[in-house]
């Protein structure tokens, strides 16, 4: 079993019993290691979703507003369920040869890229307010025109968590990732499989990642990157 395979197997299942993914993970102490992770990951997020109500919460919750505002927030998609999914989405694809970067990181890159029709599942229409709250958390925000942006979520590359963009380019739609800024050598300039082609560069506090099928798209998420997005130390 090839790392992919391995990867692609540990993000479907975190807990599989698959022998085959036993032995190949008993054989290779990094592979090992990169399961226990996803499993500890995997358990935290449940342990999350299962935070017991806190008594007299309805009673509380109707002094303060509404049953109308109460039940349309009820609707909303509590922030760790839309993490967890986006974990479980990471599944990985089989990509060619780099270019450049790191294997790893880069096929994690990629291998979202396969789940984009299941991210814009999750999102209504983004806006400005939306995207800035969460690039918040990478002391970040959008202050330009980046763009028409269909998806903002947060997710996981290669266990680094990261802010997903979804933007839409004159020939598809094309994915932009914002990395903590200590990751400098996770991907190079430039990358790419047979399918998608790839290009980071760093803004101050954070790493961005640009990935699409059409290289022009890239390049000029690229740009507008650079030109509309602030981050701060």
């Amino acid at each position: 079993m090839d790392d992919l395979s391995f990867r692609k197997a540990v993000y479907a299942d975190p807990f599989s019993k698959d022998p085959e993914l036993l032995k190949a993970a008993e054989q290779d102490p990094k592979r090992k290691s990169f399961w226990n992770e996803i499993k500890a990951m995997e358990n935290e997020l449940q342990s999350a979703m299962n935070i017991p109500v806190p008594e007299n919460l309805a009673e509380k919750l109707i002094l303060r507003q509404s049953l109308t505002t109460h039940t349309e927030k009820k609707k909303q998609q509590p922030w760790y369920l839309a993490l967890a999914a986006s974990v479980m989405l990471a599944t990985v694809l089989t990509v060619g040869v780099m270019n450049t970067g790191n294997n790893a990181f880069a096929n994690d890159v990629f291998a979202h890229m396969d789940h984009v029709d299941a991210e814009l599942a999750k999102n209504a229409a983004v806006d400005l307010n939306a995207i800035n709250a969460k690039l918040a958390s990478f002391n970040g925000q959008v202050n330009g025109d980046l763009g028409e942006v269909l998806s903002a979520n947060y997710c996981y590359l290669d266990k680094i968590k990261s802010l997903h963009l979804i933007v839409r380019g004159e020939n598809g739609l094309t994915s932009l990732f914002v990395v903590p800024d200590s990751i400098t050598e996770s991907a190079g300039e430039s990358f790419s499989n047979a399918t998608f082609s790839g290009a980071s560069f760093l803004l101050e506090s954070a790493k961005i990642i640009v990935v699409g099928e059409s290289k022009d798209d890239v390049s000029s998420l690229e740009q507008r990157a650079k030109r509309a997005m602030l981050f701060s130390a």
